[in-house]
Formats: C-alpha cells, sequence, structure tokens
C-alpha cells in the first residue's frame, strides 16, 4: 500500500486532504518501510453501502465525540514517536508513543488510521499485529501494520504500567461530502483518548508531558498473538503473549 494524502490546514471544520506529490511530513522517528497517511485508504472490497454506514449519526451514536479539524490537524503537537531505551521496558529498542505536552483528562489525543478492510479471510492480513475493528456490525475494521499514523505507535499498558493512561473511543470527524448541503458530513473513526479522571478523580492528572501513552489492546489481542507466537514458532512473541494474558 502507498498514499500521497498529504493533510491542509482547513478554513472549515472539515478533515480535508489533498494528493501532494512530495508526500506528508514524516513524524520524528517515523519506520521508513510503513507508509505515513492522514486519513483511511479503503480497500476495492468495501462497499459503499459500508462506507454509507460509517457516516450514519443514530440515537445510539450520540455519544461520540466529535472530533475537530482544528484538533485532527494539532495531533502533532501533542505526541511524539520515541524510541524505547529502557531495557526493563518489553519493547526495548522498539518505538512508543510519548506526551510532548501535558493532556487532560478526557482529551483527544490521535485518529487510528490505516487500510480499511471488510472483515474476510480474503481481506484481512493474517500476519497483521496493527487490526483494530473499526465497526463489527457492518464488518470493517482498520489495519496500521503497512500505512498508518502515530498511532500504531501506542503500546499496551501490560508490563510498562499498572494500568492504562488512555483509550480507543469511536468518534466522528468532519470529510467532504458533495451530496450534503454544506459538503460535508460526518463520518466514523477511531481515535486514542486520555482516561477520564473518573468519579473520584484518581486520574485527574491526565498524563503529563514525556509519559507514555498507553492503551489496553484487550485480552482478545493476546489470545490471537499467542496463536500466531504458536504458529510462527516465534518463542520471543509467545513469552510476551503468555505473559500478557497472565496479568
Amino acid at each position: 500500500m502507498s498514499s500521497n494524502i498529504q493533510q491542509t490546514a482547513p478554513s472549515t471544520e472539515t478533515y480535508n486532504t489533498k494528493i501532494d506529490q512530495a508526500g506528508p511530513e514524516l513524524p520524528k522517528n517515523w519506520p521508513s518501510d510503513i507508509t505515513f497517511i492522514t486519513d483511511h485508504t479503503y480497500s476495492d472490497a468495501v462497499t459503499d453501502e459500508q462506507r454509507a454506514a460509517l457516516g450514519r449519526t443514530g440515537a445510539e451514536l450520540e455519544t461520540h465525540t466529535r472530533v475537530t479539524a482544528k484538533q485532527v490537524a494539532e495531533t502533532s503537537s501533542r505526541i511524539a514517536i520515541t524510541i524505547i531505551e529502557n531495557e526493563k521496558h518489553p519493547a526495548k529498542g522498539q518505538r512508543g508513543l510519548f506526551a510532548a505536552q501535558d493532556l487532560e483528562p478526557d482529551s483527544f489525543i490521535i485518529l487510528y488510521l490505516g487500510h480499511v478492510h471488510i472483515n474476510s479471510l480474503s481481506d484481512t492480513d493474517p500476519h497483521s499485529d496493527y487490526d483494530l475493528s473499526l465497526d463489527h456490525n457492518i464488518g470493517l475494521s482498520v489495519d496500521s501494520a503497512r500505512a498508518g499514523n502515530q498511532s500504531r505507535c501506542a503500546n499496551d499498558y501490560r508490563g510498562i504500567a499498572e494500568r492504562p493512561n488512555a483509550e480507543f473511543r469511536d468518534c466522528f470527524i468532519k470529510v467532504p461530502s458533495p451530496k450534503r448541503a454544506g459538503g460535508t458530513k460526518w463520518e466514523r473513526r477511531v481515535g486514542i483518548f486520555v482516561l477520564s479522571a473518573g468519579k473520584a478523580g484518581l486520574r485527574k492528572a491526565g498524563i503529563k508531558a514525556g509519559e507514555e501513552v498507553l492503551v489496553n489492546y484487550g485480552k482478545s489481542y493476546w489470545e490471537s498473538r499467542k496463536v500466531m507466537a504458536t504458529f510462527r514458532k516465534d518463542a520471543e512473541m509467545l513469552k510476551v503473549a503468555n505473559a500478557a494474558l497472565e496479568l
């Protein structure tokens, strides 16, 4: 997969993109073998009906956060990719996502971007470690194994901290839509957000500048990693997966 999509600085509340021959400016420490994108790419198997469903905003979806174009444009100022040097870190020598400034509880951090595909064996990369459900009901997932943004560097909290400080949440952004009044519509995405402070206010500090952004991949992720490690005969992956499942 490849993409020459580059984010613009929109004058309206729309997350616009444009084609730029030079491509988007790469974040510091971006992996050279991964395509950096500023919005999803889509599999040819994704139908027009499925795309349209991502734009529906029924009553059950009203609680989803509306992320503004300004918030999306400011993503790079909030986070940074860092090569982890801590010998005790389970991802030592790999990349992590770190706060570049203090991040308030409940605040938006970044969109999870990648290649949107249908949930079928024929359209899913069986070797990917970066596949995330976009909408289970309409059968779509987003995979950042080969193309994505900084969000793909967010590590699971297991083995690093007692608990996560961020989470994946469904959200909406505005995208161009010539058929709609005003030329835009809200469309579903998945974003990473700082956890709320909680009723007791135990997380009122949010994420401080310099701290790693840590999410919960979920038990199913580590179970699938264990199966994959067994299939690949990858002892190191199996060790990490087993350790994560024991926590």
